[in-house]
């Protein structure tokens, strides 16, 4: 009986244990029981509820921050881009000026150094003033005309500029040939310098063996060529100070 009476009891106990682990792993929210042990049959872990269950007032805080952010981002965005739109057309409006007075210049000093009783029509490009004439003279005589009107010969820096001058070809360049003690037969322009930019027409010599004498000149093709004689129209170049 003693025997009977124990294991009875381990049992009753057994039973005992069973219902209090089966009460432990009921889930509150849906009375089911949850499986809580792993696929390997490991130890028990316990179930976590998802983020936004588990910290609610986290939620409410950052979203409203978000929101406030994406407000403000919007508002300096929206700053900028009001600001750029008023300076580029200020900008534009300053340009228009610059334009308008440097072409009124060299319309002024056009006519304050006209020689010959017409109207002379100067052209703008960057900081110098042009002219094309629309007579026929010798290099010298052209020359003389541009410094009469307070300017030179075309002098030519650059690819852009000697695009710009292409359109008046077969016209005089301020450029000519000269022999100077320290160095050989070369080419100088008007103001006396050397420039790197040359645009001689293919075949030409460049290297003149018969001293100085030679000038040269833009073809109608925007080449440049050379001759010790002749008559052409030619270019003035005076600069915007």
């Amino acid at each position: 009986m003693n025997v009977r009476y124990s294991r009875g009891a381990r049992e009753d106990r057994g039973d005992r244990v069973e219902r209090l682990d089966d009460y432990e792993n009921v889930d509150p929210f849906t009375d089911h029981h949850v499986d809580v042990s792993t696929q390997d049959g490991g130890a028990h872990t316990p179930k976590h509820l998802p983020a936004v269950q588990r910290n609610p007032l986290r939620s409410a805080v950052v979203g409203p921050l978000l929101v406030a952010g994406c407000i403000i981002l919007f508002k300096l965005y929206c700053s900028v881009s009001l600001e750029n739109n008023r300076l580029q057309s200020r900008y534009e409006e300053l340009q228009s000026s610059y334009n308008n007075l440097s072409y009124s210049f060299c319309q002024t000093q056009g006519r304050e150094s006209q020689t010959q009783g017409d109207i002379t029509e100067w052209e703008r490009f960057r900081c110098s003033c042009y002219y094309k004439s629309t007579e026929r003279k010798t290099w010298t005589e052209s020359r003389r005309d541009c410094q009469e009107r307070g300017a030179d010969l075309v002098i030519i820096n650059n690819k852009e500029e000697h695009e710009f001058v292409s359109k008046h070809g077969d016209s005089w360049i301020g450029l000519q040939s000269v022999t100077k003690s320290d160095w050989k037969d070369g080419w100088e322009w008007v103001d006396e310098s050397v420039t790197q930019y040359r645009a001689w027409h293919q075949g030409v010599d460049v290297q003149p063996k018969d001293g100085t004498g030679l000038t040269a000149y833009i073809d109608l093709e925007g080449a440049w060529r050379h001759n010790k004689t002749g008559s052409k129209q030619w270019i003035c170049e005076r600069q915007i100070y």
